[in-house]
């Protein structure tokens, strides 16, 4: 966009169009800190890490207003504010701004209602990490043999059949322990199964699940093809076909990060600086991922199957 092609300075003097706090939000580079709610100008006021001007824009409350947008890929929900002070790093915005605007007497907000702060609050999201399952001890396998229907074979000598080729997984899972932030939204991950030994099968597939304990989900993933085999059989004779069919029963376990972003409002009695609203920018301040991440727990059993072997018998 053309915020970040021009320079501090030449923002500095420009008033750009009218735009919602949430365009203003996405337009701005990492760099940017806070931001202040100019309600006399009607306009926002963006300032980097080291307190110098990125730029100016006009505030544009109805936009604003129709373009309140959530999530929509299913892997966020709003952050309250007393999720967001369960995070580990949530005293560094505090101190931040204890430094920056002092420690008078102040509100802090999340997802302000006011039309001229809403659409880019603060969200918990499933990080883009992909979700490793682990197992949890050694896998117990069961090999049986398995056949088809008898079919005749042609007179040129030969069986065609459809085999079914590959490995399947299913798995059931149980929440056991909730994340602190996101709580009770349902979302989605992508999750990796590992191989099962005896039969393999990594895959990846994708899970939906609530965030609360005791909460259950499942995941499926099928690599299975069918196709139609040919076999050398004897001609006229009556065929079927044998298979070596092996499943397996493990248990796994893994975890989800759940990663607070977006902006904090520190809302004060008396004007600070000029204003009374300040919004911190939560990736910029805290910059370590952990100190402001919170996981889910989950355990639960896989089972895997597969067919191999197979071999054409005729009588």
């Amino acid at each position: 966009m053309i915020f970040r092609t021009l320079s501090p300075l030449l923002l500095a003097c420009q008033l750009v169009s009218a735009i919602p706090f949430a365009q203003v939000a996405r337009s701005v580079p990492p760099e940017v800190a806070h931001i202040a709610l100019d309600e006399v100008n009607n306009q926002y006021i963006a300032y980097n890490l080291d307190g110098s001007l990125y730029g100016k824009y006009s505030v544009d409350v109805k936009r604003d207003f129709y373009e309140d947008k959530r999530d929509t890929t299913g892997t966020c929900a709003p952050l309250s504010i007393d999720e967001a002070k369960q995070l580990p790093g949530f005293k560094l915005l505090e101190q931040y701004a204890d430094q920056t605007w002092g420690t008078g007497s102040r509100k802090e907000v999340t997802n302000p209602d006011n039309a001229d702060q809403r659409g880019q609050g603060a969200t918990a999201c499933v990080s883009g990490e992909v979700v490793n399952v682990e197992l949890s001890g050694n896998p117990t396998c069961i090999s049986n043999q398995g056949e088809t229907g008898a079919s005749p074979s042609g007179t040129n000598g030969s069986i065609a059949v459809a085999v079914t080729q590959g490995f399947s997984n299913s798995g059931t899972w149980s929440v056991t322990s909730s994340s602190s932030i996101g709580v009770a939204v349902k979302v989605s991950a992508t999750v990796k199964i590992p191989e099962i030994l005896e039969i393999g099968g990594e895959v990846t597939t994708s899970a939906e699940f609530t965030n609360q304990i005791a909460s259950g989900f499942s995941t499926t993933a099928n690599q299975q093809v069918t196709n139609t085999a040919t076999f050398a059989a004897p001609a006229d004779k009556i065929c079927k076909v044998t298979f070596d069919s092996k499943s397996c029963d493990v248990q796994g376990h893994g975890r989800v990060r759940y990663l607070a972003g977006g902006w904090v409002w520190f809302e004060y009695d008396d004007k600070v600086q000029d204003h009374f609203k300040w919004a911190v920018n939560i990736e910029s301040i805290i910059s370590n991922i952990d100190d402001r991440s919170s996981f889910l727990e989950f355990t639960g059993s896989m089972k895997g199957s597969t067919d191999a072997n197979f071999v054409a018998k005729c009588e």
